[in-house]
């Protein structure tokens, strides 16, 4: 998230005992929150309860007292249970104090320190109810790793010196050590490892303490020294992806925009937001440009008539006029950027609810085919129907492309080719031989099956 800023005048309010409100009768509002590890640019908040709408504030550490807000999230009225907070990592502390405030003046909206009297701090007793609480941080992400051979750790807050340590993947878990860089106790930033060995695609970031000869990685060579750092059982590992393009976006509320947690483009290119046409990406109803490297909080613009309760972001390369996106108005400008011979994307919740699937994969057997005569399949989201069709002899089949982007329909074998396909257009073909035909689009696609390809298999 993006950083939020504050001033110490809120520190100096309320140790004037001014701007809180008492709590109620009814209801004894309480923050209830323990010791953590964070590896993912949250904290969660055990309880909250709360007298009517409220929020729950992360504050930083300012010499024993609470600092600039990191991070906050909105409550219901009443008990509210594994609250989670979005953290700006970079201001993380090794100590944080979770504040509990109201919501009283616009609803939804956090107000403390912009609108006179608003979303006050809540007391009980005189006393803020803001608990402090223990955290050890490690914040990273996915990447690409160039010729100079380094990553980098975007922030680290740990109550003592220490190391972060990066290691090479083995079978899903942390491998041999590619590198590490020392930490000091309290907050860290823009940390780079140099690394040595077979970077994998790939990599462990893992926080370790400096328990031996200080300022010497010892962990392996002298016994007990410099281990990973654990709490709660768990240790301060997690993956990052450094291999290819990547990108991370979650289930979100969309009314008028997308965003893009993490967006890692090989040289620059765009995101956009297609759509959902039954599974499938569907028209493009948004999309943004994005730097070469790793883009944080990435906003997309979508046209909200268009707008549907699923939508997949999709990577494009800017190959054409840099800073134009040209896709499907200029030949061969723009594509989709292709990871493991898959168009990269995947769908997202605009709605706010949690979605069970994560990627689409259009492989089923096309539920288009008919007993003979005549077969439709529809080119959208850069895919042929459902990839595989099996029709009898004789069959006429017709696709028609629907999406916003051009295509091709080209047989492997050369029996049938389409030439180019603008939106609207059609292109017909008529089986008179049993046997199995691969085709793809000369634009997305390959022969082999490679990227935007399909089958249609001819029973006679």
């Amino acid at each position: 998230m993006k950083h939020l800023t504050t001033t110490f005048l809120l520190i100096l309010t309320l140790l004037a005992g001014v701007a809180v409100v008492a709590a109620q009768d009814d209801v004894t509002p309480s923050v209830t929150v323990e010791d953590q590890l964070s590896l993912d640019g949250t904290v969660t908040i055990a309880e909250v309860v709360s007298s009517g709408p409220g929020w729950l504030v992360i504050h930083a550490d300012n010499e024993g007292a609470p600092g600039p807000v990191i991070g906050f999230s909105a409550v219901e009225d009443g008990s509210n249970s594994d609250v989670e907070v979005d953290l700006d990592a970079m201001g993380a502390t090794p100590v944080l104090f979770a504040m509990l405030h109201t919501d009283d003046n616009e609803v939804g909206a956090y107000e403390f320190g912009q609108v006179d009297g608003a979303d006050a701090p809540v007391a009980v007793d005189g006393n803020v109810v803001t608990p402090a609480f223990n955290v050890e941080l490690v914040r990273a992400y996915n990447q690409l790793v160039g010729e100079d051979s380094t990553v980098n750790i975007a922030a680290v807050a740990t109550a003592q010196d220490g190391w972060i340590v990066v290691h090479a993947d083995a079978d899903g878990a942390p491998g041999p050590v590619l590198g590490q860089s020392q930490v000091m106790a309290g907050s860290n930033a823009d940390i780079s490892v140099a690394l040595e060995g077979e970077v994998t695609d790939t990599l462990f970031p893992m926080l370790h303490v400096d328990t031996g000869e200080a300022g010497v990685y010892e962990f392996g060579q002298v016994e007990g020294a410099d281990s990973p750092v654990v709490v709660n059982d768990t240790v301060a590992t997690f993956p990052i992806t450094v291999g290819s393009p990547s990108v991370v976006a979650e289930d979100q509320m969309v009314e008028d925009t997308v965003t893009a947690d993490v967006v890692v483009s090989d040289g620059p290119g765009w995101i956009v937001i297609h759509a959902d046409n039954e599974g499938a990406p569907g028209p493009v109803i948004g999309f943004s440009a994005v730097e070469d490297g790793t883009n944080l909080d990435v906003a997309i613009e979508v046209d909200a008539d268009g707008l549907t309760d699923t939508v997949f972001p999709m990577l494009h390369v800017d190959t054409g006029e840099i800073g134009t996106y040209e896709f499907g108005e200029v030949e061969g400008a723009d594509g989709p950027v292709m990871v493991n011979d898959e168009v990269l994307t995947f769908p997202i919740s605009a709605t706010g609810e949690m979605m069970d699937m994560e990627a689409t994969e259009e492989t089923t057997e096309d539920e288009s085919a008919s007993a003979g005569g005549e077969t439709a399949i529809e080119i959208s989201g850069f895919a042929f129907g459902a990839g595989e069709t099996t029709v009898p002899v004789g069959t006429t089949v017709t696709w028609t492309n629907a999406d916003s982007a051009p295509h091709t329909v080209t047989a492997d074998d050369g029996s049938f080719v389409s030439g180019n396909m603008n939106t609207g257009d059609t292109f017909t073909f008529t089986f008179d031989e049993p046997g199995t035909y691969a085709y793809y689009c000369e634009y997305h696609g390959g022969a082999g099956g490679e990227g935007m390809a399909a089958t249609i298999t001819v029973e006679g």
